[in-house]
């Protein structure tokens, strides 16, 4: 692939022959007879192409179109510009290449740009439709603590769920004479007597699995990915991308490369959190309530999942 920089922006093209035409271009270029002008373009390509330095004429695959002063134009690998041109040679491929990074990074801004209208809607859709983002970051929020309402023993099985990172939901009872024996028993081989008096006598029952438990985790919270996701839109919308400075350029596209990434994330919390707010998943919590009071509560949080 060749990177032209041309009064037109940045022109691709796929042929060497379409440099061979280029006006002025020649294979053969006396380094010491030339000054450097500007560098105008840059290429990749599998097969080698011979350096157009008269002095040199080594294969290479990846090397920069220079036209000289005198209006001629060739192509030279890094190292021979290095040692034929030095200083000016390297200040000339930063130049060029800045170029380039922000001409690929409007034209990445602009494409964005012309998406905006429907990543827009369907941000805003997730967001405030029935049972979307704004529903369930406020649920999610009671079961993990960050809100009141919900009573603290089922705050803590679901925190507990989310520490294991499986969602299991277990309840801790004391174990039964008949477990107390048969672990003591199970230790009690020669060898191993020192290992009876760290025999657990507490036992962990598994009492339930939460669905769609990974919308608890920390990082999947629905308010941080949206808050990553409806700025940047904001900005973007608002940007003069032609006119845009190198800096703010720059700092746009990265957050840009991020874009896809962050509605996919979106996409699948949504979906995490429509899984575990259902009334048939939820209510594997209500047998951690321990009064009467704290049932009553949980069982008004019931009544509003689906």
């Amino acid at each position: 692939m060749i990177t032209l920089n041309s009064e037109r922006g940045l022109v691709r093209i796929a042929s060497w022959g379409d440099v061979e035409s280029v006006p002025g271009f020649t294979a053969d270029i006396d380094p010491k007879t030339v000054k450097l002008k500007e560098i105008i373009g840059s290429y990749t390509f599998d097969a080698l192409i011979p350096c157009g330095l008269s002095s040199c004429h080594q294969p290479h695959g990846n090397g920069f179109l220079v036209a000289a002063a005198d209006g001629r134009v060739t192509n030279i690998g890094r190292i021979c510009g290095k040692k034929h041109f030095d200083v000016e040679f390297t200040q000339m491929s930063r130049v060029f290449l800045a170029a380039v990074r922000a001409q690929q990074n409007r034209e990445f801004l602009g494409e964005l740009k012309n998406r905006l209208p429907g990543i827009t809607t369907e941000v805003v859709t997730i967001r405030t439709e029935q049972h979307g983002a704004a529903w369930i970051n406020a649920r999610v929020n009671q079961l993990t603590g960050n809100s009141t309402a919900l009573p603290t023993p089922i705050i803590n099985a679901v925190r507990q769920a989310v520490r294991r990172g499986d969602g299991v939901l277990i309840i801790e009872r004391a174990a039964t004479k008949q477990e107390r024996e048969e672990r003591s028993a199970a230790v009690d081989v020669k060898g191993l007597e020192h290992l009876r008096r760290n025999v657990s006598y507490v036992i962990e029952d598994r009492v339930g699995q939460l669905d769609g438990f990974p919308a608890l985790a920390p990082g999947n919270g629905l308010r941080e990915i949206i808050g990553r996701i409806e700025p940047f839109l904001a900005a973007l919308s608002e940007a003069d991308i032609e006119s845009l400075p190198d800096k703010q350029l720059r700092e746009l596209s990265k957050i840009g490369g991020e874009l896809d990434a962050n509605l996919e994330r979106l996409r699948s919390a949504v979906a995490a959190g429509r899984r575990l707010l259902t009334r048939q998943n939820i209510q594997q919590l209500t047998r951690f309530a321990t009064s009467t009071a704290e049932s009553r509560s949980f069982a008004a949080f019931l009544r509003d999942l689906p």
